[in-house]
């Protein structure tokens, strides 16, 4: 009898297998077919190399998130696609300066009257200070709103105009315009039901410390923070203005945005081309693997994707099979690859030793070879094509010899005769020996010339692969030496403060190198505040001239985006990241 059950218990199993593969064979067969007809309509799928954070523009960190972010909470004005040029979308009009002082300008805009939230209630200027005041919030952990945030001098509203907004700025801020409308809007009923942040003043959470609170009031800033920051704030319960809403995500898998019926924007969207929501459905499906990627280009089950190593670029769009199948763009987006120094490790925080490593890379070879010409090579943090780029500093070429001597002549030797520089530094033998910190093929490929480089002359380079977010975790905790890493910026006028200001030089802080002077600082602030447009090039002149012969960071190149999109979809390819915008791609005629 066992083993009359066990047989039929085989054959079952072997049916119920067959039965599945017969079914996943079918439901491909029909989705071929009918690629659109589950989704009623037009589904653009895009790959994504990596999953996101967050969908929680204040809280987020990845930039995934910040592309996907926008289409569901919409900012007021943005980088158009095709001039670059700030466009009004949720406002009528980009803000316009209506006042200037000894300490500040005022920028005033009007919301437009169609504008509306999902259930019908009007957008108007209490959600934008709700939107400020939450970022500023002393207990939101990301602090990279808040130094962007911080220059607004006050918010004006007023009762019998809810739709006109009032934004006093410190006086000549070269962002104003856009603190004042480019950043994603929050429906304050939906993220603020209690209205906690409402009893606040802009201006005393810019300044007040924790001991200025009392502790009531920190006791309600901290319970307003930790319901904001929580996973279902930032995975599901996720509200906008924007033409699409989060229909799903699988973690790891597949994020999903569905596009709103009697959506508001549609009236405008003929004149406005960047409220266009072409697109019935988006699919972002998570794809790390490369070989994986390609195949479903080829096979037409994505649409698109970004980050495709040089090598398979160029190979894919040299070859003639794919040329009926597939297209191919290379925009030179706003961003740059750099070896990130923790300059308050001791045996980084030497000049002598970041100019050395700097002296080990042969970039040139590595566009040529690696990058195969798609990517420029770099003096600093600023973008080749701005017109305050440095041009005068020379990239620094690989030379062994050169970097050698730098090291002796800062005293450092082998001592012990194990083949690692040392020195004694306190009292304490420090030897040049590093961890470096890799997540992409590009920053896995840099380490191991590095290594090679730096094995000749008495350097010990231990690359160690980790996924981005764990890395991102290291960088804002400190716990790190040296990471490759991508800085990825905004069209906007750069603003260092972020990054290279002694104010966010702490765990935590966005200056995570930790490098910054009492001359730097001051630079950033004539580049901040300066009305005089030749002062502020001469100022980005000599900060990048100081970071050029301090290296903090080792700059690298600005690779060139490498975008390949099925011809079964129609997109302008443009340089801002991450060098299309979904809502516009459309099917091909």
């Amino acid at each position: 009898m066992n083993k009359l059950t066990d047989c039929l218990r085989y054959w079952f199993s072997k049916f119920n297998f067959i039965l599945i593969v017969f079914s996943l064979i079918f439901s491909l067969f029909y989705s071929s077919c009918n690629p659109d007809k589950k989704d009623s309509g037009f589904t653009l799928r895009i790959r994504l190399k990596e999953d996101v954070d967050c969908l929680h523009p204040i809280v987020s960190q990845s930039s995934s998130a910040t592309q996907i972010e926008p289409l569901i909470m919409l900012p007021m004005i943005e980088y158009s696609m095709d001039k670059i040029e700030l466009t009004p979308l949720l406002v009528l009009d980009i803000p316009r300066v209506t006042e200037t002082n000894d300490t500040m300008t005022t920028f005033e805009s009007d919301i437009r009257p169609e504008a509306v939230w999902d259930d019908g209630s009007p957008i108007t200027a209490s959600d934008y200070a709700f939107t400020v005041k939450a970022a500023l919030n002393p207990f939101i952990k990301n602090p990279t709103w808040k130094g962007f945030l911080k220059n607004i001098v006050a918010i004006k509203l007023n009762p019998s105009q809810p739709k006109h907004l009032i934004i006093q700025i410190k006086k000549n801020y070269i962002l104003g315009a856009e603190i004042a409308g480019n950043i994603n809007l929050y429906p304050e009923a939906v993220y603020d039901p209690e209205k906690i942040m409402n009893k606040y003043q802009v201006a005393d959470l810019i300044t007040k410390d924790s001991s200025s609170w009392s502790p009531q009031e920190l006791m309600e800033l901290q319970k307003f923070a930790d319901a904001f920051q929580t996973a279902e704030m930032c995975k599901s319960k996720i509200a906008g203005s924007g033409p699409y809403r989060l229909e799903s995500w699988d973690a790891s898998s597949k994020i999903v945005l569905q596009k709103k019926s009697n959506w508001w924007g549609t009236k405008i969207a003929e004149s406005i081309s960047m409220l266009q929501s072409y697109p019935d459905r988006i699919e972002y499906l998570i794809m790390p693997d490369e070989t994986a990627t390609i195949l479903a280009l080829k096979e037409g089950s994505i649409d698109l994707a970004t980050e495709i190593s040089p090598k398979q670029f160029n190979a894919l769009q040299t070859d003639n099979t794919n040329q009926n199948k597939l297209q191919f763009f290379t925009p030179g987006v706003f961003q740059y690859t750099y070896l990130e120094l923790n300059t308050s490790k001791t045996s980084l925080s030497e000049p002598a030793i970041r100019n050395a490593l700097a002296r080990l890379i042969d970039i040139p070879g590595f566009i040529k070879n690696i990058m195969h010409g798609l990517a420029d090579p770099i003096v600093g943090p600023i973008h080749p094509s701005r017109i305050y780029y440095n041009q005068r500093l020379k990239p620094i070429s690989l030379n062994s010899d050169s970097a050698k001597a730098i090291l002796q002549n800062a005293g450092w030797s082998d001592s012990n005769k194990d083949g690692i520089l040392d020195k004694k530094i306190n009292n304490k033998l420090i030897t040049l020996s590093f961890k470096l910190l890799v997540s992409s093929e590009t920053g896995k490929k840099l380490a191991l010339l590095l290594q090679e480089e730096a094995k000749k002359i008495g350097i010990e380079i231990k690359p160690e692969t980790k996924e981005f977010a764990l890395i991102l975790k290291d960088l804002n905790e400190r716990n790190f030496e040296i990471a490759a890493l991508t800085g990825k910026q905004s069209p906007s006028l750069f603003d260092p403060y972020q990054s290279w200001h002694s104010s966010n030089a702490k765990p935590g802080g966005s200056n995570r190198c930790g490098f910054a002077t009492s001359e730097t600082d001051s630079l950033i602030q004539i580049i901040r505040t300066t009305k005089n447009e030749e002062e502020r090039k001469l100022a980005y002149l000599k900060f990048q001239e100081i970071l050029y012969i301090q290296q903090p960071q080792i700059f690298l190149f600005s690779p060139k985006e490498r975008l390949i999109a099925t011809k079964r979809i129609q997109l302008e390819a443009s340089s801002r990241r991450p060098g299309y915008l979904e809502n516009t791609i459309r099917l091909a005629k």
